[in-house]
Parts: C-alpha cells; structure tokens; sequence
C-alpha cells in the first residue's frame, strides 16, 4: 500500500496504516534532536553522534566537519544507517525510536538554503556562529551540511503499537 506524502516521495508498508507510522516517526523526530550514524570505514563500522533537523520528504540534516572519518566514508560510501531514540527511556517503559537506512550527501547550493533555515530555526543558538544559510559552507567553519535520504524506517513506538512491536516504513523518491 503506498501514501503519498509529497510529490516527490511516496510511503509504502506491510502494515496497513502507513498515516499511523508516520505520524509516529515524525513524533519521534520532533522529540528528539540527537542521531547516531554509522558509515562503512573498510568493511568496518564506524558510529558518531550529531544533531539534526529534518524535512517534510523524510530527509534528514547534518551539520559537520568534513575532515571527520563519516565523511571520508560517506565519500566512498554513502550508503548509512541512523538510530534516534531518547536515551533517557527507563527500562520497561514504553520504548520508542527509529533505525533507518539511507544515503547521505552533502546539499547542494541549491539546498542549502533551506537545509540552513531548517537548522537554524530548529537550533537558534546556532545563530551565533552562522548568520545566514550559507555560512554553512563557508571556508571559516570548514563545514558542511550533510543530506540523509531516508530509504527505510523501522519504527518502535511501544505506546502506539504494543510492546516490542515494529513497524517499517519504504520510501521512494522520485
């Protein structure tokens, strides 16, 4: 079953209710502002963590040095996966959280506008190093903004779907 979304991306599940997974995983964005990634250095796993924002075609931003060992591997690369999840979560409570599969890239000109703004207005204090969108870029930070097109999300959400029940959600982009 597939749920258009935008016009570029439609939403496709074996569980009947893709609304009710999305709505799910968006929650579960807009809780939480932390991801792990993890890159392929040589056959090996390599995780960081980083802050993020996110767009309404299920894309998710990064803000990082290039120099850093993910970006070297997502140059060779781009294939990621992701977890987000509230570390704080007490055991036995009901669990929440995403792990996702997607490829990363750093935005174009083009995108950086809004990938920027999207940054910006999620993290106001970042406004103190970055005056506009393109700062983003710039030669003084010596960073970059990073694009993670989401390809699959497997959802956890114990409040909404039972306990230890998942939930997976494919997209495709035009």
């Amino acid at each position: 079953m597939g749920f258009i979304i935008s016009n570029k991306i439609c939403l496709e599940s074996l569980n009947r209710d893709v609304d009710t997974i999305l709505k799910s995983a968006i929650n579960i964005l807009e809780q939480n502002t932390l991801l792990t990634l993890t890159t392929v250095d040589k056959n090996q796993p390599c995780s960081c963590t980083a802050y993020y924002v996110f767009d309404e075609e299920l894309n998710l931003y990064i803000w990082t040095d290039p120099q850093t060992l993910h970006c070297k591997n997502i140059e060779r690369n781009p294939k990621v996966s992701v977890s987000i999840f509230n570390s704080g979560q007490e055991w036995g409570s009901f669990l929440q959280g995403l792990q996702t599969l997607g490829k990363a890239i750093v935005v174009s000109e083009k995108e950086l506008t809004k990938a920027g703004n999207l940054y910006l207005q999620r993290y106001p204090q970042s406004s103190n190093f970055v005056k506009t969108p393109k700062d983003f870029h710039s030669e003084k930070f010596q960073s970059r903004i990073y694009k993670i097109e989401l390809e699959k999300i497997k959802v956890l959400d114990e409040k909404i779907f039972g306990k230890e029940e998942f939930r997976e959600l494919t997209i495709k982009r035009s």
